[in-house]
């Protein structure tokens, strides 16, 4: 089988030279171009061709988010590992969406680092264990939002309408007072008692009262 051609970009020197260090005594990866910001990455990838670009997110010129977007709309086939110190949601999903195949945190062990190198390069998704758990933590919670219906709102007319019932105006004074149709009026309080799930005007005011509309 061939070797793995892993690039990397991180402006960092250190971890760099680390990655350096570990990657050279393996025998099935090749280092082919080690980089310390992410356009000098994406620019030698035509002539690279690598599998894995193991990618930072702070980085000049080219940060790792718009390097993820750049690589996949334009070499598809190279799988891409973050391996970055944000561990919330916002940033591992931002990467995930824009096309990343992996998310990895710093303090990973050189062991973790080479199985999620491997699992990349084969089209497969590797995620550290902390960072799988932010993955279920947001599915749950977006998951409940779907299931919850959200709250209905009401327009500033029908608001108007509301406050004017609640003082017990009829239909005809809501309508002399704000300058509509009685017919309009009405229109207005079936739509109000529609979006709250509410059969009465007295249970629409203990809804306007409940959410403090009124």
């Amino acid at each position: 089988m061939d070797k793995i051609r892993i690039v990397a970009a991180d402006d960092h020197h250190i971890l760099l030279d680390g990655l350096k260090a570990l990657l050279q005594k393996q025998k099935e990866i090749e280092i082919s171009g080690l980089f310390d910001n992410g356009k000098k990455l994406f620019d030698a990838l035509p002539e690279l061709q690598p599998h894995v670009a193991l990618v930072d997110i702070n980085m000049p010129e080219m940060d790792g988010h718009e390097l993820t977007k750049n690589i996949k709309a334009h070499f598809p086939s190279i799988g891409i590992l973050v391996l970055s110190m944000y561990d919330d949601a916002t940033h591992i999903m931002e990467l995930i969406e824009a096309g990343a195949s992996g998310y990895l945190l710093k303090n990973i062990t050189d062991k973790e680092l080479l199985e999620a190198i491997k699992t990349v390069s084969q089209g497969k998704l590797y995620f550290s264990p902390e960072v799988s758990e932010k993955i279920t933590a947001f599915a749950i919670q977006q998951q409940k939002k779907n299931d919850s219906p959200e709250e209905p709102k009401l327009t500033d007319r029908e608001i108007e309408i509301l406050k004017l019932i609640s003082k017990e105006y009829n239909n005809a004074q809501i309508g002399k007072t704000l300058f509509i149709s009685e017919r309009t009026v009405e229109t207005h309080r079936k739509n109000m008692l529609r979006k709250t799930g509410n059969k009465t005007i007295v249970g629409l005011l203990k809804y306007a009262l409940e959410k403090k509309i009124i």
